[in-house]
């Protein structure tokens, strides 16, 4: 179903492709009197540049291209468990859009048989005491039909290398030896790897894969939560530095 007209230019007027062009005007302007209005020209210049590097989802997939490069490769796997990773909370302990997308491409692998277990780990932060963060998954889980028997939530660990070491304590109790990881795929190398670090089988899962997506209109390739994605991309890019340094992966 095409977007109406009303909305696409509320898109557009409302998004950073309308004050770029108008920083660009400004630029175009002042370009003859730089000499005179030097800091009026490098501020609106600095502003253009990063307005145009941030909201730009070229500029994204370039950042992103190693990273995805190294991500290791999505499937459903059959194995002895089903881990799926925490992403948040909101303040009302409601899991985020980021976690109850992976809770519910979890449900969805457990439903087609994958594996007889969920797990879920992690994302213990404050100023939420666990298990708070990630009760909202467990009813995703439990509402798409896997039963609570099935369901084992991890509410010990408060990072990645955390969520490997205390899934291993379960894992080793219950004598299970592979999981399929589920997570978003710019976060899938480093999980992957901390699993495989402690000697567990590990396979990946993208759940934000897992959902077709509508290609982007042209005017949609500036958009404001392309400096959300960049952050999140350059936090995971130091999460594995600091993980290589720390011998975690």
């Amino acid at each position: 179903m095409e977007r109406p007209l009303k909305f696409i230019f509320e898109d557009i007027v409302f998004g950073p492709l309308f004050l770029l062009t108008l920083l660009s005007i400004a630029l175009i302007l002042l370009f003859r009197h730089r000499h005179y209005l030097k800091l009026a020209f490098r501020i609106l210049l600095g502003s253009w540049i990063i307005l145009l590097l941030g909201s730009n989802t070229l500029f994204f997939q370039a950042i992103y291209f190693p990273l995805k490069y190294l991500t290791p490769k999505s499937g459903k796997h059959f194995s002895d468990a089903i881990v799926v990773a925490s992403a948040g909370v909101h303040g009302s302990g409601a899991p985020s859009p980021g976690s109850a997308l992976r809770a519910h491409a979890a449900a969805r692998l457990y439903l087609e048989g994958v594996a007889p277990i969920v797990i879920i780990t992690g994302g213990v932060t404050d100023p939420y005491l666990p298990p708070v963060n990630i009760k909202g998954m467990a009813i995703i889980l439990r509402g798409m039909g896997v039963p609570s028997d099935n369901i084992i939530i991890e509410n010990h660990s408060a990072d990645t290398y955390g969520n490997g070491i205390e899934t291993l304590k379960i894992l080793n109790r219950l004598e299970l030896k592979s999981v399929l990881l589920v997570s978003h795929d710019y976060h899938l190398f480093r999980l992957v790897s901390v699993f495989e670090k402690l000697g567990i089988k590990a396979y990946a899962f993208a759940a934000n894969k897992s959902y077709p997506k509508d290609s982007i209109p042209w005017w949609r390739h500036f958009d404001w939560a392309n400096f959300n994605r960049i952050q999140t991309i350059a936090h995971e890019y130091f999460g594995l530095l600091s993980y290589k340094l720390s011998g975690w992966i």
